[in-house]
């Protein structure tokens, strides 16, 4: 354990995480973005088209349009050369969805990427793969000179793994929180030291209680926007679900808190080891547990319960719908009213954005095992196709107050919890 007098120091003069490029979009990381952006490559992969192309560009535009009015991301003027993936491709390259190496231009997604595009692996079974396997120094975004840097001193991390153990044992103190200045100032310092969890959990505590002060510490965000890059590891790690961000004030001081709806997920997720570098065998692997299910279970539920106006959505279309879109179940106390345009991205709580759905369906439909085209096309998991394959339509008649906007937005934009 190291002493309270400790002082970090770099173990390489520009030690520092990285995740995304030098020109960092915050909200890159939400999911409706980094996936949304990832099914559209998917749909023009196989034409052998570029990243440049104007067909690339159209579909950038398209969901910068779909997501302008809750997440503000402005994607349509990332296109042409100077395109979203050539300036900020890490973001996928990073988490193992387009591949690495290719300088050609063209889109191309790893086999990883494919399953994920094409649903067959689910929104929370990748990032629970991503927060197992997502490892310091990384080629997918760093240099060989600074791969090497890393291995000549020693040093492997998994950032995101660690970040949640540490939130773990803090919440074991009944402080399960972090704040980007802890990141930045004590966690990233002391993991270039080599420091163990309870080093971690120590200075955060000592820091917390005004018994140090980290004059002396390295400065691991001394660049423009590392300090941006480094919050991406907050930031992915809030949008799936891990982290809450409660309160308010700067960045700096931006409490990110573990999400005590599914703590004991989370603890089990963060237990599993694994040293084996193909992500497609890590999927494989968590499966063999029921962690993401209950995780997607557990969210679901807290989810639909922290809605302000969810009884009175429901009531209404329960009375316009009668009956659950899929299983044409009536009766009232297995049935819900599920969003189409999820509410987190401004969803609104109206009939024309509703369906009612029976319980287990909710929970498919929320989770991205069940998928509904604006033609009444009804779209299975693999997963969910082995229990509901001979019970779900393949297709259903869509009513006409629905409105079908919301539906294409879902399709084209949305993979679940």
């Amino acid at each position: 354990m190291l002493p309270q007098n400790f002082i970090a120091t770099k173990p390489f003069p520009n030690f520092k995480w990285k995740w995304a490029c030098l020109q960092c979009t915050e909200g890159i990381n939400d999911p409706v973005v980094l996936l949304g952006v990832l099914f559209r490559m998917r749909k023009l992969e196989s034409r052998g088209l570029r990243y440049s192309s104007p067909e690339f560009a159209n579909e950038l535009v398209e969901l910068s349009n779909d997501i302008k009015d809750s997440i503000g991301v402005d994607l349509a003027r990332r296109t042409g050369e100077r395109n979203l993936i050539r300036n900020s491709g890490q973001y996928w390259r990073a988490v193992g969805l387009i591949a690495t190496g290719d300088h050609s231009g063209k889109i191309q997604l790893t086999d990883f990427g494919r399953k994920v595009a094409d649903h067959e692996i689910s929104q929370t079974e990748f990032a629970a793969i991503t927060v197992q396997t997502f490892k310091l120094p990384n080629p997918h975004i760093q240099s060989e000179h600074e791969c090497n840097l890393w291995l000549k001193n020693g040093l492997i991390l998994y950032p995101l793994r660690l970040i949640l153990e540490i939130c773990c044992s803090l919440h074991d103190m009944n402080q399960g929180f972090i704040t980007t200045e802890e990141l930045v100032k004590i966690i990233i310092p002391l993991s270039g030291c080599k420091a163990q969890l309870q080093d971690y959990v120590n200075f955060i505590l000592k820091y917390r209680a005004g018994e140090i002060s980290l004059i002396g510490w390295a400065d691991c965000c001394t660049g423009a926007n590392d300090f941006r890059i480094a919050r991406e590891y907050l930031l992915f790690l809030s949008n799936y679900g891990y982290l809450q961000i409660v309160g308010t004030g700067t960045r700096l001081k931006e409490k990110y808190q573990l999400n005590e709806v599914i703590l004991d997920e989370i603890k089990a997720i963060v237990a599993v080891k694994t040293s084996d570098e193909s992500l497609l065998n890590a999927v494989n692997q968590i499966r063999t547990t029921e962690i993401t299910s209950e995780f997607e279970r557990k969210r679901v539920q807290s989810s639909r319960v922290a809605r302000p106006n969810q009884s009175s959505f429901r009531r209404a279309v329960l009375k316009a719908c009668k009956r659950c879109i899929i299983t044409n179940v009536t009766m009232p106390e297995v049935l819900e009213a599920a969003h189409i345009k999820p509410f987190k991205y401004n969803g609104e709580d109206t009939i024309a954005n509703g369906f009612a759905m029976r319980t287990d369906i909710h929970t498919l439909f929320d989770t991205g095992h069940l998928r509904i085209a604006v033609d009444g096309t009804v779209e299975l998991s693999p997963r969910a196709r082995m229990d509901y394959g001979a019970t779900v339509p393949p297709r259903i008649v869509i009513p006409s107050f629905t409105n079908v906007e919301f539906l294409r937005w879902r399709w084209e934009n949305y993979n679940g919890i």
